[in-house]
């Protein structure tokens, strides 16, 4: 018996895996057509199918999804209006999308992530999102939580350089709490407001390179605090505050002056955690492809071709690198993604160019 099918989603056909547990259904990938109708029932054709991304308008998916209770994980882009998932059984939803104005998680939801949700959003989840795992991508120093998710236990926050902890007065019940800051200098401000969080247990901050350990106040429930990614004088002085307490400290990636001096600015900086020379390469790749873009003049004539040149580049050198290595998992390749797109921001590439040069170029 042959392993692999023919669907056709209304672009074409093509040859699957029976098997396929993750199907790319975003028009990049070449399955479903800009517009017109989308033939849902070759979903049937796969039914080990876990993991359904798609971008754009709803077109009908919310329904075939609900109707097919072995999708638990729907990655969604481009997202609009109202999305009512409340009849489906997915256990993590990731959306994206500026046209965003309400979502409605069904009762099976474990995990919501929200890449860069506008300020206004609101979100219906069960019991004000007390069983949620909240990740919260806004790369942006100016963070506001959706409405509807007050009673959040668990929260992971994407940052850019600096946040405020005022940000989190909102979430009553709040118990662990992960902070990555994407950008230098990494500080968390207004560091007192952490002491309305009385059920805080554990604490992560990624790449926290600006925190003032003297500022840090007492936190009665904290067990455990995270330090990934920070100066080794930051970590001696908070591993020597917390002697003989109550809270575990961990450390990992405690770098030198002269080590931030040298690659702060890189958006890979942290990957050498994993090996000096994957991350080295990656560091360098990144340079390669900025020192590109910084050279486009923003109104030249052919700014579009030579910023699909650099952008292309940068995928060519990590694909090298993922082949020597082989270490881009999943985070890693958001990371590449967001770099990726901040690097094409800068020369106004479109959007939809953006997503097709990275699905095209890429080998990870």
């Amino acid at each position: 018996m042959s392993t692999d099918v023919e669907v056709d989603f209304g672009a074409g056909p093509k040859r699957l895996a029976r098997s396929t547990r993750v199907l790319n259904l975003r028009r990049a990938a070449g399955m479903v057509s800009v517009d017109g109708p989308v033939d849902w029932s070759q979903l049937d054709a796969l039914p080990h199918c876990m993991t359904v991304e798609w971008a754009g308008p709803e077109r009908g998916i919310i329904d075939e999804v609900a109707a097919r209770p072995g999708i638990r994980f729907l990655y969604w882009d481009d997202a609009v209006g109202d999305i009512d998932l409340a009849s489906t059984s997915l256990g993590t939803v990731r959306l994206e999308g500026p046209g965003l104005r309400s979502v409605r998680l069904p009762e099976s939801v474990e995990t919501l992530l929200l890449r860069r949700p506008p300020a206004a959003l609101h979100v219906d989840a069960p019991d004000m999102g007390h069983g949620l795992d909240l990740r919260l991508f806004q790369y942006a120093s100016d963070v506001v939580l959706p409405d509807g998710l007050r009673r959040t236990r668990k929260v992971w926050l994407w940052v850019a350089g600096e946040m405020s902890a005022a940000v989190l007065a909102g979430l009553t019940d709040l118990e662990d709490l992960r902070l990555t800051f994407g950008e230098p200098p990494g500080v968390l401000t207004d560091l007192p407001e952490l002491r309305r969080h009385h059920r805080l247990c554990s604490l992560q901050l990624d790449d926290a390179y600006g925190l003032d350990p003297e500022s840090l106040p007492e936190l009665p429930s904290l067990r455990h605090l995270t330090l990934n990614g920070t100066r080794r004088t930051t970590a001696a002085a908070v591993k020597a505050r917390l002697k003989g307490s109550a809270v575990t400290v961990s450390v990992n990636g405690a770098k030198s002056q002269a080590w931030l001096s040298a690659h702060m600015d890189n958006p890979f900086r942290d990957w050498v955690e994993d090996s000096k020379a994957f991350g080295q390469a990656a560091c360098a790749a990144y340079n390669r492809a900025r020192r590109a873009v910084d050279a486009i003049a923003p109104e030249a004539p052919d700014r579009l071709d030579a910023a699909e040149r650099a952008l292309r580049g940068l995928l060519a050198d990590l694909n090298v690198v993922n082949d020597e290595h082989g270490l881009i998992d999943t985070i890693y390749r958001e990371q590449a993604w967001d770099t990726f797109c901040d690097l094409a921001k800068r020369l106004r590439v479109p959007e939809t160019r953006v997503t097709s040069w990275f699905d095209e170029g890429r080998r990870f």
